[in-house]
């Protein structure tokens, strides 16, 4: 008897599991590409030209952030 439930058990829960891959077969696919893509980064403002970049890219000086070695040296001298 015990054995018969167990069994119609995992009958019913292959199934189910069936019935969910039919109406949705690309949720998996899905979540594996969107795991594996990277996270777009936060842009921020150069403090002396106003040019956007990636918060990775940008150089962090005197707690500002800049573009390129060029901006930062003409904030320190034009400070």
């Amino acid at each position: 008897m015990l054995f018969r439930f167990i069994f119609y058990l995992v009958i019913a829960y292959t199934a189910l599991r069936i019935v969910r891959w039919l109406i949705n077969p690309t949720s998996r696919a899905a979540r594996r590409m969107a795991a594996g893509r990277p996270r777009p980064s936060q842009m921020i403002r150069c403090a002396t030209c106003g040019m956007f970049i990636t918060q990775t890219s940008a150089l962090a000086l005197g707690g500002r952030e800049f573009c390129s070695k060029s901006c930062a040296e003409r904030r320190v001298h034009s400070a």
